[in-house]
């Protein structure tokens, strides 16, 4: 061992770093295989692939046995069907047998009872026909008089909402100090006061300048024609709202005026 110490010591210092690295990897090598050898961690490969093919054995005998209770389940319901359809076909047959033979014993019966019918056929088919026409005559007087009943409710319904979805507005323009064009209209609900101005002037053959938010003329006066401060302002049941024309819905009865201001 003193020999041994002794070569170590006479080493350079990168070879003994060598040695000790390669030691100490087979002290720690050995060390963590006793440690899984205790512990018990590594197990025989023979021994886990046989516990896998058992399992596999086990899986395969359980599907098995399930596809055989499915197979006797489809058999079993398969039999109820056949015999419900046998039961079926017997019953019709029986029906129809027994149709067969009420249907033999009326034809004899009517054959005995042909000639008193006869007669009475003969006296009873005058009667039937008399009031038969005349009922024919009252049913048509009665188809008639529904059928214009009808026809005057769809038309009286149709103007009804028609009605309904109207209302009735004054419109009149001023320009200068001269009423441009006036009207009562009859225009739809919700209308409008720039909408109902440009019906009016559509009525008149005027033409209306501007964009939705903002008129800068009717009729050929235009805002500044008549001064810097000129312009077109309207109102509704004598009151200047303040706001675009297109947001202003009218109601049924108002009244609405266009007017030029600020003219020199």
């Amino acid at each position: 061992m003193k020999e041994l110490i002794n070569k170590f010591k006479k080493l350079d210092q990168t070879k003994r770093i060598v040695i000790l690295f390669i030691t100490i990897s087979f002290v720690f090598i050995g060390g963590f295989s006793i440690y899984n050898g205790i512990s018990g961690n590594y197990q025989n490969r023979n021994t886990a692939q046989v516990t896998q093919i058992k399992e596999t054995k086990e899986k395969n005998t359980k599907k098995n046995k399930v596809e055989k209770q499915e197979n006797k389940e489809d058999t079993n319901t398969q039999q109820e069907e056949s015999t419900q359809q046998e039961e079926s076909t017997n019953k019709e047959e029986n029906t129809t047998q027994e149709d067969k033979t009420k249907k033999d014993d009326s034809s004899k019966q009517e054959t005995k009872n042909e000639p008193s019918k006869s007669t009475n056929q003969s006296t009873a088919s005058s009667t039937t026909k008399s009031t038969e026409s005349t009922h024919q005559s009252s049913n048509s007087h009665q188809s008639s008089n529904t059928t214009a009943e009808n026809n005057n409710n769809v038309t009286s319904n149709t103007t009804q909402n028609q009605n309904d979805n109207k209302i009735t507005v004054s419109v009149q323009v001023i320009g200068m100090g001269d009423t441009m064009m006036a009207s009562t209209m009859n225009v739809d609900k919700n209308s409008n006061v720039l909408s109902v101005l440009k019906e009016l002037a559509l009525k008149n053959n005027k033409e209306v300048a501007g964009s939705d938010y903002y008129i800068s003329g009717i009729g050929g006066l235009y805002e500044k024609q008549h001064g810097p401060m000129s312009g077109w302002m309207y109102s509704v049941n004598d009151v200047t709202p303040m706001k675009a024309a297109i947001k202003y819905n009218l109601n049924d009865g108002d009244s609405v005026v266009w007017y030029y201001v600020n003219y020199d």
